[in-house]
């Protein structure tokens, strides 16, 4: 059996922009990150996003859950959709965590240099309308086996 690495990433939207995060590498990138051992998939959105872009945000739903493996590996992944929770700029000053991160239109994006075209494809689907599934419909229940 290969391991698990489980991701999650956010669609992060207050009035018409997106919260983006420029990665080390000078790319751009929604907040994401690995799912810590022992954290929740919600806790780990929230920290990645304070840690990458120094924003608060809460979460509004599960906007899709994707999945890929090798021989080797699997990573899920789940895309919440996201606002802030407080409204503070971005951070701007480079860290171990990322360059910074910046509130952008949709349309801005096509002119950067994106980590990856996907970043348009979830912020598409989000404004595509596309249902939510519930914060809720996600129920962590801790570690170790559970007796029955």
């Amino acid at each position: 059996m290969s391991p698990t690495t489980l991701v999650v990433l956010g669609v992060v939207h207050h009035e018409g922009r997106y919260l983006i995060v420029e990665e080390r590498d000078g790319t751009f990138y929604l907040p994401a990150g690995r799912v810590e051992r022992g954290e929740n998939l919600v806790a780990a959105l929230i920290r990645e996003t304070a840690e990458e872009a120094g924003t608060a945000i809460g979460l509004a739903g599960i906007l899709g859950i994707d999945h890929s493996w090798s021989p080797d590996a699997t990573r899920l992944r789940f895309c919440f959709v996201g606002y802030p929770a407080i409204l503070t700029p971005p951070k701007s000053r480079p860290d171990e965590h990322s360059r910074g991160a910046r509130w952008l239109q949709k349309r801005e994006l096509a002119h950067l240099p994106l980590r990856d075209p996907e970043v348009l494809d979830w912020i598409g689907r989000f404004e595509s309308g596309a249902p939510l599934l519930p914060c809720d419909a996600y129920k962590a229940h801790g570690g170790g086996a559970r007796r029955g």
